[in-house]
């Protein structure tokens, strides 16, 4: 049952987030899921700001509600911690099916919507209850809209969370068959405020990264000027300013052509850019937990990963 609001959205989703809007039978064979009841088929968000696309923007697992005859999506956010209903979005929802506004409940200065939700292999979530966030999402017809809410850190706290990117596939599990486990290279990883620190190699240096499952402006931002000039080209930067919260930031960017990885795996660099700003609200944030940079999604592309929160590691192949 969620207890306290508000959300803890800090001041990481300046690079990390921008929001629009159980057993394990799977195996992994020839770096490809077998298609298992556990599996969970994901689809890519596209967003859009400053000008720009970036098409891996946010991963959009299907649902079901219970007592709706209807498939919804739901993003998956690791830098939250409890689940989320968009306020406009439920307001549709309980105006199709009246019922269902018995399953709201008010609590001081906000309201939590109880519902036994799926996922599209029909397994159940780990939570049934729903932090309504108000005036968000959609309020039009029902069959206009898909997109009801967050799934937050909470569906996999001291769980196993494997991400195949190429075959936009996931497992959500309690444990790694041995030769699952081995078939990765692993870095030590911390889970801490609902964000997934660990360490990006560059130049033979560890660098204090975090990463996260939502939207992500931009392969890499740092706000380390050594590590920017470490791994991109000193010519052909471009210049790219963007809103949070009401303030303009700006970031300087350019091509990485310096080898990067995590563990012992190299991430795709050909066509990638790093980003480096100075603006003092997010170098503070970063600065306070030891970190030099954010990554997003789109570096691991070619790979699979996993999120391991039970033996505190992120393995990647």
């Amino acid at each position: 049952m969620i207890k306290h609001l508000p959300f803890r959205i800090f001041v990481y989703s300046i690079f990390i987030s921008l929001v629009f809007a159980c057993k394990n039978d799977a195996k992994i064979v020839q770096n490809e899921y077998e298609i298992a009841s556990d599996t969970i088929n994901f689809q890519w968000q596209k967003l859009k700001q400053g000008g720009f696309t970036i098409n891996h923007g946010a991963i959009l697992i299907p649902v079901k509600l219970e007592g709706i005859d209807k498939t919804f999506k739901m993003q998956l956010d690791l830098g939250i911690d409890h689940n989320v209903i968009y306020g406009d979005t439920l307001r549709a929802i309980t105006s199709a099916y009246p019922a269902l506004q018995n399953n709201i409940q008010h609590r001081e200065g906000y309201d939590v919507f109880y519902n036994q939700i799926h996922f599209g292999n029909q397994q159940p979530i780990a939570q049934d209850s729903l932090m309504v966030q108000k005036n968000f999402g959609k309020s039009e017809n029902l069959k206009d809209f898909d997109i009801i809410g967050t799934l937050g850190a909470n569906e996999i706290k001291n769980k196993i969370l494997l991400i195949d990117f190429k075959s936009q596939q996931l497992v959500i599990t309690e444990k790694l068959e041995d030769w699952e486990a081995d078939s990765f290279s692993y870095t030590p990883l911390r889970f801490k405020n609902n964000q997934l620190y660990l360490d990006l190699i560059a130049n033979g240096s560890k660098n204090a990264v975090v990463y996260n499952t939502q939207a992500s402006m931009f392969p890499l931002a740092t706000i380390d000027a050594d590590l920017f000039k470490s791994i991109t080209e000193e010519n052909n930067t471009e210049i790219k300013k963007l809103k949070s919260w009401g303030e303009e930031i700006s970031f300087t960017g350019s091509n990485i052509i310096t080898k990067i990885r995590i563990a012992d795996v190299n991430l795709p660099i050909n066509n990638k850019k790093a980003f480096f700003t100075e603006a003092e609200k997010v170098s503070k944030t970063l600065k306070s937990e030891n970190l030099k940079a954010v990554i997003g999604s789109d570096l691991f592309m070619n790979n699979t990963i996993v999120i391991d929160l039970v033996n505190n590691r992120f393995g990647i192949k």
